[in-house]
Parts: C-alpha cells; structure tokens; sequence
C-alpha cells in the first residue's frame, strides 16, 4: 500500500514536498544557508509567458543572477544545481540562455560537470527556422 504524501504550502526543514504558491525568491530566503543536496530548476525564458514580465537581456540576467545566487547559498558544499533553460528569441535571432548564463554561474564559484540534452516531440512550430526540439540541462 502507497502511504499519501502530505504536500507543504510553506517550506519546513522537515517537509516530504513543498509546492510554494509564490516567488522564488521569497522561497529561497525562507532556506536556511547549504540545507539542500540538488537544486533542480527551469526559470522563465523571458519570452513574455503569462506568469513573466519580459525584461531587457541585461536585466533579466541581473534577475537571474540574484535567483542563482540564491541557490548557490542553499547547496550544500557537495550538492549540486541543475538549470534547465531553453532560447530566448530577439527579433528573429536565437539567443541560448545557457551560454548566456555560463558566466553567472562561473562569478559564483560554479564549474559546468555535465550538459544533458533533453529532446522533445511536441512544443510550438516555428515558421522563419526549424523547430526547436531539445533544451539543455546544465
């Protein structure tokens, strides 16, 4: 028999699963200094989705620099970060999140151990390029 798993709304260092109904941020700040083994995450591409206001790349690098930082202060010293991002597409020009981010984690004291390529058949399709059918995992 399957034991229910009870579902957190606020974080606790004791919760099985939290599924916060906020801002990340305030999340992060909610956790303690190294308290978690993986991080496992896939921010808003800035592309203007429902849930994201679309920011300059300039700013929306300083909004993910803050996120990472966050992050990195939550990882216990031998966890790990794993940030799943997509493209972000300026006028018909494809910009990979991932390398653009590269530096960020690199400030922070990060090294780059695996790059997963997640491929996909579904997702939108495109009219001026082909079809993006994969994102990375870093």
């Amino acid at each position: 028999m399957i034991k229910p798993v009870a579902i957190a709304h606020a974080y606790k260092p004791d919760n099985v699963v939290t599924l916060y109904p906020g801002g990340c941020l305030d999340l992060l700040g909610a956790i303690g200094n190294g308290q978690m083994q993986l991080v496992v995450t896939s921010p808003p591409y800035n592309i203007g989705k429902e849930y994201e206001q679309r920011l300059c790349l300039d700013d929306y690098v300083l909004q993910q620099r803050e996120v990472i930082a966050e992050c990195v202060r939550i990882t216990h010293p031998e966890g790990h970060i794993c940030w799943q991002v997509g493209n972000y597409v300026d006028k018909g020009s494809i910009i990979p999140l991932d390398s653009l981010l590269f530096p960020v984690f690199q400030s922070l004291g990060l090294k780059m151990r695996n790059r997963i390529i997640w491929y996909f058949e579904h997702g939108l399709h495109c009219t001026r390029r082909f079809s993006r059918r994969h994102e990375m995992l870093n």
